[in-house]
């Protein structure tokens, strides 16, 4: 064989051994693709599966009573708990059917909220016997969980370690802890010894309510992320997070719909403490999750108030145009038209007012006047002048004392020679009568309308008077 013989074979090898690797390429290629394909079936498959045990789960679920606490266990109060590695796991998938997911992870939420409520119940029924007080200064679920818990891992300790403990672990503030240690001393029952079991169910229940608020707190997250497309209106207006917070509490945007305006201020408001003021600074009462949107903490703090009964009536529309929408339509005009009213009616509000300018009187005249004779103009001074007994009670009759009053405000007023000239008015004496006619010209002026009306009037009596006299 030749050189170019062997050349060519050569390259012969070389190019079937490349279209070998090149199929082997496209069968990868096309295994990697079916495998994917596979995977997205699985997890479409694993997706709605998780979702209809969900649906499930919420149809079947009853809330359970506090029937017995002496033999109840707290596993048997709560049974979400039980699932939370699976909704986690539904939580942090994908899913095309985003609006039954959200509903129905607004209604798991709520049943969360009522799991929380009546744990907290339960440890309050078991722990009354012991430090009753409790309940009042610390209202709030969690925290009354973490503090039984502490006073019952450190019994018998110091109150330095007691008290460094509620900070830490409970999260106190140090008002909170000057008033729980003050409690300790006096309604603190330390010679009441609580039984192991019902120990272990304090314990078991603190967990719970933990375990509930940490599936709340991922529902959340999970509906913050998603609720521009369910609620638009109510997100443009208030923010993702709070309408997250609202929707997450009521159930659902049909659910919040469904509120009076005057009852969303209310929504997410914390309890007040036994020894804290019920009103803020601002004089909100209310400080719930609308409160804390950016609309209204933007503003000034004697603002908030008026602000927030303000929002409260534009995120109920707002819940109501959102109700109503289409699925395949999220418009947020509504709710950015509204946001935009309430900042300039606020901003009118901050604008100082114009000040007007006043405008000064006018230089006095130092001439004479025009006017100061004429039968009109002596008619019109007439009506400014003293009368008779104004006259008289200027006047003092000399070498007699003056007869004085007392008025209504305790000012001793003299009467002058009133009483001497008004016999001489009258024209009598001690024993004669006599009318004569005083000045009128400062009386009251009537009017002919009211003239007649005085006549009419009467008339009437007169002749009501006359037919009384008639019967009789």
């Amino acid at each position: 064989m030749s050189e170019e013989d062997d050349n060519f074979w050569d390259d012969l090898d070389l190019d079937l051994a490349s279209s070998k690797g090149e199929d082997f390429q496209e069968d990868e290629e096309k295994d990697e693709e079916q495998n994917l394909i596979h995977d997205n079936e699985e997890f479409r498959v694993i997706s709605s599966n998780s979702t209809f045990l969900l649906g499930n789960f919420l149809t079947d679920y009853q809330l359970t009573s506090l029937s017995d606490v002496e033999t109840q266990n707290p596993n048997d109060i709560s049974r979400i708990p039980q699932f939370e590695s699976e909704i986690l796991r539904l939580l942090s998938q994908k899913t095309d059917e985003l609006s039954p997911l959200l509903s129905q992870l607004n209604e798991l939420s709520v049943y969360a909220q009522r799991e929380v409520t009546v744990l907290h119940s339960y440890m309050k029924l078991l722990y009354k016997d012991k430090f009753l007080e409790l309940e009042d200064l610390i209202p709030s679920p969690l925290p009354y969980a973490n503090v039984v818990c502490i006073l019952e891992e450190q019994e018998g300790g110091a109150h330095l370690n007691l008290a460094s403990a509620l900070e830490n672990e409970a999260g106190l503030g140090k008002e909170q802890i000057l008033v729980l240690m003050m409690s300790t001393k006096t309604s603190f029952k330390q010679d009441v010894r609580i039984q192991m079991e019902r120990r272990s169910f304090l314990f078991e229940a603190r967990a719970l309510i933990q375990a509930l608020l940490r599936i709340q707190d991922r529902i959340n997250d999970f509906v913050t992320l998603r609720v521009p497309l369910a609620a638009p209106n109510v997100c443009a207006l208030v923010s993702p997070n709070i309408a997250s917070l609202l929707i997450s509490h009521v159930g659902g945007i049909q659910e919040l719909s469904q509120i009076p305006s005057c009852n969303l201020a209310s929504i997410g408001k914390n309890k007040h403490l036994s020894h804290e003021f019920h009103t803020n600074i601002a004089g909100v009462r209310q400080e719930g999750f609308i409160y804390r949107c950016p609309l209204i903490q933007q503003q000034p703090m004697q603002y908030h108030k008026q602000m927030l009964r303000m929002v409260c009536a534009k995120v109920s529309l707002a819940a109501r145009v959102d109700a109503g929408m289409q699925n395949d339509t999220k418009d947020d005009s509504f709710g950015n038209k509204w946001a935009q009213e309430i900042s300039e009616k606020i901003q009118k509000l901050q604008d100082t007012t114009a000040i007007r300018n006043v405008k000064p009187l006018p230089i006095p005249e130092d001439a004479p006047k025009k006017k100061r004779a004429g039968r009109r103009f002596r008619k019109y001074k007439q009506q400014f002048q003293l009368s008779q007994l104004r006259q008289l009670q200027n006047r003092v009759e000399f070498g007699k004392q003056e007869q004085t009053i007392t008025n209504s405000f305790g000012e001793e007023i003299g009467l002058g020679m009133t009483k001497a000239g008004f016999y001489a008015i009258s024209g009598s004496s001690a024993g004669g009568t006599g009318v004569t006619k005083g000045n009128t010209n400062n009386s009251a002026k009537y009017s002919k309308a009211m003239k007649k009306r005085i006549e009419e009037a009467n008339e009437q009596s007169n002749d009501y008077l006359i037919s009384l006299e008639d019967r009789i």
